[in-house]
């Protein structure tokens, strides 16, 4: 089983990088992604794979959910399932946990960094948000579009939900979930994930984006979201009933649809 090493994950990604940080950094930035406790769940779950591993580690972290709309599923739909991002990590885990047994076959869109957890592999769809997308990538992703027995999960603002206007919300999604689901005719289900990380994630994240940061530090505390912060908590599902691919007819552009989706989606919750 494949454990998570930081150290080599920025030497394959960025060698010329790996060469400006001293070690004793790298062994900082191990401690602040939580390295230890996620090699930890890997190594006791990782017998298991895709929804077995994230129901294992769901309930080694004592998170409970209520899920409501399940109802408004069916097995054998063809779907795209579309969310808010608040967590930016656990949210995806919760979704596989969630929908494991239902499904049949599911897949989640994830920035490809996460591609690193082994026993998740096979439930996830890589992206890369800071670069070119490989083109093994790109073909994995279309053909998960393509097969009708694979109901897929999005998050299309692509990042984690920042404080925005007094409160925590996505940036603007992005307009492609609408021309993808028109092109391979799948019906979208919205969905709302009623759960947040810490004051100090989203304050960060607000103080880099004043100073005009590109170095993205929020991107480096999701582990730590994830592992410390989802810790014991209970999140709320809620599930809206599919809507049509058709309905995305040419009254509006794609990039109006997919605001007027998430939209839709923060309707869901009461």
């Amino acid at each position: 089983m494949q454990l998570i090493n930081l150290e080599a994950a920025i030497a394959n990604k960025a060698p010329k990088l790996r060469k400006k940080i001293p070690t004793f950094i790298i062994r900082m930035l191990e401690r602040l992604i939580c390295q230890k406790e996620m090699n930890y769940a890997i190594t006791t779950f990782g017998h298991n794979d895709g929804a077995a591993f994230a129901k294992a580690f769901s309930e080694d972290m004592k998170v409970t959910y209520t899920v409501k709309g399940m109802d408004n599923l069916d097995k054998n739909g063809h779907y795209m399932l579309v969310s808010n991002h608040p967590l930016g990590g656990f949210d995806g885990i919760s979704y596989i946990a969630v929908f494991g047994d239902f499904f049949p076959k599911i897949k989640v869109i994830v920035n490809d960094l996460l591609m690193y957890i082994e026993p998740l592999q096979s439930v996830f769809l890589p992206v890369n948000t800071m670069g070119k997308q490989k083109r093994s990538d790109m073909e994995m992703l279309q053909n998960a579009y393509n097969d009708k027995e694979t109901q897929i999960i999005s998050f299309p603002a692509g990042f984690c939900s920042r404080y925005i206007d007094g409160k925590i919300q996505d940036i603007e999604w992005k307009k492609s979930v609408i021309k993808q689901c028109v092109e391979c005719k799948r019906d979208i289900v919205p969905m709302y994930f009623d759960g947040r990380n810490s004051t100090t994630f989203y304050a960060l994240e607000w103080i880099r984006r004043k100073l005009g940061m590109k170095f993205n530090i929020g991107l480096i505390l999701l582990p730590r979201q994830m592992m410390k912060t989802a810790r014991g908590k209970h999140f709320k599902i809620y599930i809206g009933k599919p809507i049509p691919y058709q309905h995305f007819n040419q009254s509006k552009t794609d990039t109006q649809w997919a605001q007027w989706l998430r939209e839709e989606c923060y309707k869901l919750k009461p």
